[in-house]
């Protein structure tokens, strides 16, 4: 998982880097999955706010994340 790294600053939480920004991400209980990712900064912030991604695994999540560096046209 090379665009995931653990919080410096948020016990339990991870970073994740994609498409210019940066996601905080977090455990939830959701049935959607077991992790949550939110933007929280960067270049295209607008383009991916209040659009959370969830996963059950954290592998799974940096794989959507490395999707959203595709060129959207």
């Amino acid at each position: 998982m090379h665009n995931i790294e653990k919080s410096k600053f948020h016990k339990g939480e991870y970073v994740g880097y994609a498409d210019g920004c940066v996601f905080r991400i977090s455990r939830c209980n959701s049935s959607y999955g077991n992790w949550v990712a939110f933007v929280t900064q960067g270049d295209t912030f607008d383009q991916h706010f209040n659009r959370p991604l969830f996963a059950y695994r954290l592998r799974d999540l940096s794989q959507k994340l490395e999707a959203l560096n595709v060129v959207q046209s």
